[in-house]
């Protein structure tokens, strides 16, 4: 894979995560134009540079539209942050999304259980999932960057 492609696309992940974490932290929402933007500007990063597998882009699109469905069934999660995801799924596919989704999940479990356990939320309380999904691409990176 081109090495400018990877870079382009880790450093505008990353500022989109970074912005949309302090954006669920103060508010805990996301605006449609953050959605928008991410949205089209990752669009307009895979139609230049990217030559990797449709078939697999399409698998992580599917996986955050799960989230989305799962979301609207039992709200256990945004809509916002299932549409993340989708992003996500169309920007890494389907396992490279799966495993930043996976990261993401287990910091986010290990942080309630340190919040429950200190007394400072229960099990009905709801925690930004942007600012996970953050720390999840920070792994990603780690793992999938050469060098």
């Amino acid at each position: 894979m081109d090495t400018e492609w990877l870079f382009g696309r880790e450093l505008w992940t990353g500022l989109a995560l970074l912005l949309g974490s302090v954006m669920d932290v103060r508010v805990r929402r996301l605006p449609v134009w953050f959605l928008l933007a991410f949205g089209l500007g990752s669009v307009a990063l895979i139609l230049m540079a990217d030559p990797a597998d449709w078939q697999q882009k399409v698998i992580g699109v599917l996986l955050g539209g799960s989230l989305v469905l799962l979301g609207k069934w039992s709200g256990c999660i945004g809509m916002a942050d299932g549409i993340v995801v989708m992003i996500l799924g169309f920007l890494y596919g389907g396992t490279g999304c799966g495993k930043l989704v996976m990261t993401a999940v287990l910091f986010s479990a290990v942080v309630a259980v340190v919040l429950i356990a200190l007394h400072r939320a229960d099990a009905k309380t709801r925690l930004p999932f942007l600012p996970f999904l953050a720390a999840g691409h920070v792994v990603f990176l780690l793992q999938v960057l050469p060098g």
